[in-house]
């Protein structure tokens, strides 16, 4: 009784799988990489998100500031020094410049007001990332004339 022995395997069984291993491999590795690359973009937005809300507080602690002035020099400026907010992880920093005294516009009946105009301009600093954020505002602060 002779008996047939199988053909000889040639291994290409394991080295299919090995290859769809590999391409699997490669795959995960991408993802992971781009994720990672996504956390990082999302976090940037965040932490300029930051800056800008910090930069637009300054903004407006300039503006609330600015509203008691009488009677600036024109060239005037302040600085507000350097503010820190906790909440934002991060600080301000803000300037007013007295630009300069406006006329009565045409057609206004009044003479009794001064038209003050302010420049402010703040720049919000994130701690993370070296993320910053610089905006600047106009002002108008009206006032009553002093009676001559």
């Amino acid at each position: 009784m002779s008996r047939r022995l199988p053909p000889a395997q040639t291994g290409a069984a394991l080295v299919v799988g090995l290859v769809l291993l590999l391409v699997l491999t490669l795959l995960a590795v991408s993802t992971m990489r781009t994720a990672a690359l996504e956390l990082l973009m999302a976090g940037n937005t965040q932490y300029r998100e930051n800056a800008f809300r910090l930069a637009e507080a300054g903004l407006a602690d300039a503006v609330g500031q600015a509203q008691g002035l009488v009677n600036p020099t024109t060239g005037w400026t302040t600085d507000l020094g350097t503010v820190r907010i906790d909440d934002l992880d991060g600080e301000y920093q803000a300037t007013i410049t007295f630009l300069d005294e406006g006329e009565v516009y045409s057609g206004y009946s009044s003479s009794e007001f001064q038209f003050f105009h302010y420049q402010i301009d703040a720049t919000g600093s994130a701690d993370q990332r070296g993320a910053r954020s610089t905006q600047s505002q106009g002002l108008v602060a009206v006032n009553l004339r002093s009676p001559e």
